[in-house]
């Protein structure tokens, strides 16, 4: 990290009058939540869940990573997901997922990345075509879905 900042600074340590943050908010542009459709066990068709927190702006609105981590994976699901993304955190036992992206992101597999780093633009690929330009975000811990939107929302106050 920056100034020699470790990844395991608490939230909002400072350093020499200078803020750090561990986790930023993903979207650089407008924004807006979809309402509870969006929402983290919403229920979706065929008896799913949804499992992630959406987040609606324009499409090719820059999307940068939350997190500084490691590229999990990357990849295509024309299904659900589209073009999507998992970084998983340094340092936690998290990895975040982006989908719907609208190009494969712009980092590979196996790439370090760092919060704030571009990694992509929101789109409205997978089943989104159908609803409109968006971020999902999951957050797994261990592997399990946990609800995005209280950390989405602190990443947003202090971003």
């Amino acid at each position: 990290m920056p100034g020699g900042a470790s990844a395991t600074v608490p939230l909002g340590a400072r350093d020499g009058g200078i803020e750090w943050f561990r986790h930023v908010f993903p979207v650089r542009g407008p924004h807006g939540e979809r309402g509870p459709v969006g929402e983290f066990h919403a229920p979706r068709s065929g008896g799913r869940i949804h499992e992630g927190f959406d987040i609606l702006a324009a499409c090719g609105t820059e999307l940068v990573s939350a997190v500084t981590g490691k590229v999990r994976e990357v990849g295509y699901d024309p299904i659900l997901y589209g073009n999507y993304l998992l970084i998983h955190g340094s340092e936690e036992h998290r990895t975040y997922m982006y989908a719907h992206m609208k190009n494969p992101p712009r980092v590979k597999q196996g790439e370090r990345v760092w919060a704030g780093e571009r990694v992509g633009e929101v789109g409205k690929t997978g089943n989104a075509r159908t609803v409109g330009c968006m971020l999902h975000i999951e957050i797994h811990v261990n592997g399990r879905p946990i609800d995005p939107k209280p950390a989405v929302e602190r990443w947003d106050r202090h971003s």
